[in-house]
């Protein structure tokens, strides 16, 4: 499941799958998070033709998602894991004529002559949900229960009003670094997404350090990072041992 917390419409007598069993996955193809980011299981509706087709209460909300994260990865808010589009290519039968074919390859997200397959480009959960948080994209997600609501919208009682002493005026201890920025951007990317009671939905060591390498940093830096915010428990034995760099081995 992806957990979004965004409330989108939804009719209120419809009854939305459970998608805990998507819980642990780490990567979709661009159809399949579109699909479950209105909350429709892949595995009842393949694609977004089967959704139309069977016309699927929210399948113009699926085919929506799906063309916006195909904009996000043109533009590059989204990366993509693989990148895959049709391409035409010049091909000549027996004779020797020409003609064009269609084909699936590996194209770059900025080659605007092929058309990204939706199905077959892959994407991170991180990379997903940090781009729904950018872009406030409003999502489909369960009702609350009842009991919740109910609770909310009782009064609360009102509270005496008691006069706070004025906040002294301390100083502000601060400190920003290329160090600090690359521990934000993995927290924003990647543990921000993690469930202490479900080891599985951790991050990758090497998903980290390749992601932080592509932002500038060096190797040194993005497996400080990784060890700084793994918990001591996830870590591997190995790192335990490890030479503690000087300034020698750099």
């Amino acid at each position: 499941m992806l957990d979004f917390d965004d409330l989108e419409d939804f009719t209120p007598s419809e009854r939305l799958p459970n998608l805990d069993h998507w819980k642990a996955v780490m990567e979709f193809s661009v159809e399949q998070a579109a699909l479950l980011s209105a909350m429709i299981d892949p595995f009842d509706c393949e694609n977004l033709i089967l959704a139309k087709r069977h016309n699927h209460a929210r399948w113009k909300k699926a085919h929506g998602h799906a063309l916006g994260i195909v904009s996000a990865i043109r533009q590059g808010l989204i990366s993509p894991v693989v990148c895959m589009g049709y391409v035409e290519e010049e091909v000549s039968d027996w004779n020797g004529n020409p003609s064009l074919e269609r084909n699936l390859r590996v194209v770059r997200p900025t080659q605007r002559e092929a058309e990204i397959s939706m199905a077959d480009t892959i994407i991170t959960r991180a990379s997903l949900l940090a781009w729904i948080t950018t872009a406030n994209v409003q999502v489909t997600r369960p009702p609350r229960p009842v009991e919740k609501q109910l609770v909310e919208r009782m009064p609360k009682a009102s509270a005496p009003i008691v006069q706070q002493p004025p906040p002294l005026a301390l100083p502000n201890y601060s400190h920003k670094s290329e160090g600090l920025e690359f521990v934000e951007e993995a927290i924003k990317h990647f543990w921000s997404t993690y469930d202490e009671e479900d080891p599985s939905t951790a991050p990758r060591r090497d998903e980290i350090i390749e992601y932080l390498k592509g932002r500038g940093a060096s190797g040194r830096e993005s497996e400080a990072v990784d060890l700084i915010l793994r918990p001591k428990n996830m870590r591997t034995a190995h790192l335990k041992n490890r030479k503690v760099p000087t300034r020698a081995d750099e």
